[in-house]
């Protein structure tokens, strides 16, 4: 028997095969961009979420946090030396030390909640985008779309320096954000009675809880009760009760367990900071223009959908998570403009709206080619003409993926920042005797120590405020500290009472500063001990220490040396390091360029002469000399390497001894300067009673 023919509309499973290629590639490939983007993100968090030191400057401060939370300290507290709180809601730190008491409080512990929070907040958005269509051809669009919002987001990690992976709020917070934004419209609209009620006041608890993580979420509430309104206004009083339940009743009972110092840290004081209305109004070209085609996706695709609604009398499905991420990119833009005009803020507070813009840009591919469809109807190539107008929207985006390429590395630690911040925790427990480690207090708690307020709530209560630390002063006037070991940039800048009380004693060699990767590059610099005099060595006493507030007894020419001895670097110096005491005497009075000299009172010349010298090496102008009578006796010189390191050296008075002297400090070079300290002279040794 002859076989029948297949029908017409049969296919081979060859072609079939080559249809659906044909349909899958194109798609494939503007994809490719927004993987590598993805696979350069996970990338840097890989190699960072394990690094046992600071990533960026306030991470040590929030394991802090939740230490004092999961030892039963509370964290709104009166500002003391022993902590301040940063100027946050408290839900972060809490989930740190709930965690904590399991696996123990750690970087990496912190690390690992952002990190769950990245990974859940892109489930989240992809479900949601290709949860809009039940068609199998249209989900490559909504697959493609919402790769390529979460790849926007990933290409702008750079901006952010780092911000999505660290012992921080940000990451968690707009986890919470997303996912209660996301479900919203479908539990807003299913269910029946209580229980479409109860989803609805679920999504009002999210995002009430939300602004214990971050104060910004009470926006987020706002705009989740407008989208209630707008879906099923009827369940408006579930939502608005619920939050409000969770919201107040949440901050009622903070401040009743804190006698009200929740909402003095993260209202009042926050408040007291300075805004900046040129910051504000420059963020919104910061985060619209940073990618264009981004913003340009979402505002071409929202005319697209505004006149298919005229024309067409409705919109397609499709275009539902387009008009949801758009209105939330609008907010998260203003959030961000106002997160920035803030005093102290960062790049960090723009993660909203480039998270939700690149939402809203990938969730325009498929409300394309849902349009396009709904124009096209069933006339030949509907297809055809779909998926060429949503890869138009799909192509600028997946070309930004490709051109804002980054290299992790320059965010990851190397083994050399380890190795340097272990060397570090080695010496903070060397030091004999409690430490204070202002920008990285965590370090201390690594080296065995006690952890105490880090610089951030320092600057937060006294900036622009009235506020005083409770005995921050007073212990630092008491030298209560063994040493301090600061970051180039920190409280020494800050408090006064720290140059008043401490001296720099050394400065970290470099492989003991481990560096930062995120947000401000400080780094440990120096350690600093209490200010008091040295005590010379046995058979030796203090000549000179400088600790007088005038050249009282000296004879000053020029103006090099100024009118007294220096408690600080002057301008132009480095960190003077190698001094004792609270004063030295430098010759940096006017700059470099100024010269001249200061002779001491007369002294006997009981023996050999030690003194720390520092500055420039130049012998034949920059030196000390030792007069006896009318006569040069002996000249020492900064030694090498010179700097603002002090270090010691000998004048030798050779057969002159027991006569009168005077040392003569001398600046005659128009390029350079002298530092000078601790003028101590040896003694007679004491006769021998040779009558026993």
């Amino acid at each position: 028997m002859t076989p029948e023919p297949a029908g017409e509309g049969a296919v081979a499973p060859s072609r079939r095969w080559a249809l659906r290629l044909a349909a899958v590639a194109p798609w494939l490939l503007v994809a490719l961009p927004a993987l590598l983007q993805l696979g350069l993100l996970a990338t840097a968090i890989g190699g960072r979420i394990g690094y046992p030191y600071d990533l960026e400057w306030m991470e040590g401060g929030m394991l802090h946090h939740a230490q004092r939370i999961q030892d039963g300290h509370g964290i709104y507290v009166p500002p003391s030396i022993d902590f301040i709180p940063y100027l946050y809601t408290p839900l972060y730190p809490a989930l740190v030390a709930l965690l904590g008491s399991a696996f123990g409080i750690s970087y990496t512990l912190g690390r690992a909640i952002s990190v769950l929070a990245l990974v859940g907040t892109a489930i989240v958005a992809l479900v949601q985008v290709t949860g809009s269509t039940h068609q199998h051809v249209s989900r490559l669009p909504a697959l493609a779309g919402g790769v390529l919002g979460l790849a926007l987001f990933a290409a702008a990690y750079p901006y952010m320096e780092g911000w999505y992976d660290l012992v921080r709020a940000d990451t968690l917070y707009l986890f919470m954000v997303t996912a209660a934004i996301a479900a919203l419209p479908r539990w807003a609209t299913t269910g029946e009675g209580l229980a479409g009620h109860a989803r609805v006041a679920a999504a009002a608890a999210l995002l009430a809880l939300a602004f214990f993580c971050k104060q910004t979420g009470i926006v987020y509430v706002a705009l989740g009760g407008a989208i209630v309104l707008v879906l099923a206004w009827r369940r408006v009083p579930a939502f608005v009760g619920i939050a409000g339940l969770v919201g107040l009743g949440g901050t009622w009972l903070l401040e009743a367990r804190t006698q009200g110092w929740f909402w003095i840290y993260i209202r009042e004081i926050h408040a007291a900071h300075d805004f900046n209305m040129d910051r504000f109004w420059r963020s919104f070209g910061n985060i619209l223009w940073h990618f264009p085609a981004m913003t340009v996706v979402v505002a071409v695709a929202l005319v697209i959908v505004l006149v298919t609604r005229l024309a067409k009398g409705s919109v397609p499905r499709c275009t539902h998570p387009l008009l949801l991420w758009s209105a939330t990119f609008a907010v998260s833009t203003l959030i961000g403009a106002i997160g920035w005009g803030t005093e102290f803020a960062h790049f960090n507070a723009y993660m909203p709206a480039f998270l939700h813009g690149g939402l809203a840009a990938g969730a325009a591919v498929p409300a394309v080619y849902a349009c396009a469809r709904r124009w096209w109807g069933l006339r030949a190539r509907a297809e055809l003409v779909a998926t060429c107008a949503a890869l138009a929207a799909a192509l600028p985006l997946a070309i930004t993926c490709y051109v804002e390429r980054w290299k992790p590395a320059a965010f990851v630690p190397t083994a050399r920042d380890v190795a340097a911040g272990d060397r570090l925790i080695t010496r903070i427990a060397g030091l004999d005797g409690e430490v204070w480690m202002p920008s990285h207090p965590w370090y201390v708690k690594l080296a065995g120590k006690a952890p105490l307020v880090h610089r951030m709530g320092i600057k937060d209560v006294t900036w622009r405020q009235p506020r005083r630390v409770e005995d921050l002063d007073a212990m630092l006037k008491a030298h209560a500290f063994a040493a301090l070991v600061l970051d180039n940039r920190d409280v020494h800048l800050e408090v006064p009472a720290v140059k008043a009380h401490y001296r720099a004693a050394m400065k970290l060699p470099a492989d003991e500063r481990p560096a930062l990767y995120t947000g401000a590059k400080v780094r440990p610099e120096t350690v600093w001990v209490p200010a008091v005099p040295a005590a010379p060595p046995d058979g030796m006493r203090v000549l000179f220490d400088f600790e007088h507030v005038t050249w009282s007894g000296w004879t000053v020419s020029g103006s090099a040396w100024g009118g007294r001895p220096a408690n600080e670097a002057l301008p132009g110096q480095g960190l003077v390091l190698g001094t004792s005491g609270r004063r030295f005497a430098t010759s940096m009075h006017g700059g470099d360029a100024a010269s001249g000299r200061v002779t001491s009172p007369r002294f006997e010349l009981t023996g050999p002469i030690t003194l720390s010298l520092g500055g420039g090496t130049d012998a034949t102008k920059l030196r000390v000399e030792l007069w006896v009578g009318e006569q040069l006796v002996a000249t020492a010189s900064a030694p090498a390497p010179g700097g603002s390191t002090l270090r010691p050296v000998t004048l030798d008075p050779g057969e002159h001894r027991g006569q009168p002297a005077r040392l003569v400090l001398v600046d005659d070079s128009p390029t350079g300067h002298l530092l000078v300290d601790d003028v101590w002279i040896a003694v007679n040794p004491a006769p021998t009673d040779d009558t026993r």
